[in-house]
């Protein structure tokens, strides 16, 4: 048996990640984020043209039959680029509802979460042309949304407030809680390794940084994090019962990469060119959202 079949990884997930991390090479390269976080790099007719929003429907439905396994190492790769478009709420609503799959453009959910003192957050509800799934179960129920206020907070997501709260059924709240700690765990790998590379180039004292002890423990300690993150959310597709905390920890871990990454760039970490603040408040964005599902 080989090492991907051993990690429960299908020829869905190992194709359709390797052409997904090459279109995003194409759409956005190495550019930081905050050069195309306002924009659209990659158009919903692209996704859409690709069946890139049909992956995780059973083949059946029309779909490609992604396992949820499959669906982390896509997340994975999404997240590294964190372009701001709908594909992951989409390919989850699609998986699950007959009334989303029959929705050409972008369908999104709406959570309740603390932050917004319990009022329903949308991921891309300020979108043009999006819509909502309600409910999860059944066929589902599938609306326009209408924006009541767009929260700025994470741009690489499109957040807005109001409308109605999705309705969930345990096995969707579940799978999106972990495709979303999957995306988390790409962007504190996506950030890891930006740091690594700057620590090799930026020079102190003669010498690159990356050199300096402390600077070394610190990206020793996210480097681990970050490969237990990852395992974690491979175990989070793989037993269910396990998956809240493999989740939890997930999120939690990478937000730590994340904030180590930024650390070790001094100065530069906080400026809006690089960018890096984009990756923090993306996946504390969607930790939110992940703890507002139901458990």
């Amino acid at each position: 048996m080989s090492a991907v079949d051993e990690m429960g990884l299908g020829e869905v997930g190992v194709v359709a990640s390797e052409a997904l991390r090459e279109i995003l090479a194409r759409a956005v390269g190495g550019s930081p984020v905050a050069s195309y976080v306002n924009e659209r790099p990659l158009s919903w007719d692209s996704v859409r043209q690709g069946d890139w929003d049909m992956l995780g429907a059973a083949e059946e439905d029309g779909g490609a039959g992604a396992s949820l396994r499959d669906l982390v190492e896509l997340a994975r790769v999404w997240g590294s680029a964190v372009v701001p478009s709908p594909l992951v709420p989409t390919l989850m609503a699609k998986r699950w509802s007959p009334a989303a799959r029959a929705c050409a453009g972008p369908v999104t959910v709406s959570v309740p979460t603390r932050a917004s003192g319990g009022r329903a957050v949308t991921p891309f509800g300020v979108e043009p042309d999006v819509r909502v799934l309600l409910d999860t179960e059944g066929d589902g129920v599938v609306a326009k949304f209408v924006v009541v206020g767009a929260d700025p907070y994470a741009p690489s997501l499109r957040l807005a407030e109001g409308g109605q709260a999705t309705t969930w059924s345990g096995v969707a709240a579940a799978e999106l809680r972990v495709v979303w700690a999957a995306e988390a765990t790409g962007c504190a790998s996506r950030m890891l390794g930006d740091a690594v590379a700057y620590v090799k180039e930026r020079q102190q004292f003669g010498q690159p940084i990356g050199r300096f002890q402390a600077i070394k423990h610190h990206l020793a300690n996210a480097h681990l994090l970050a490969e237990q993150a990852e395992t974690a959310v491979i175990l989070a597709s793989l037993e269910p019962e396990r998956a809240p905390a493999a989740s939890r920890f997930a999120f939690d871990a990478s937000l730590r990469v994340i904030e180590i990454a930024v650390q070790v760039h001094g100065g530069l970490g906080f400026t809006w060119e690089m960018g890096l603040h984009m990756y923090l408040r993306h996946v504390s964005a969607l930790r939110e959202l992940a703890a507002g599902l139901p458990a």
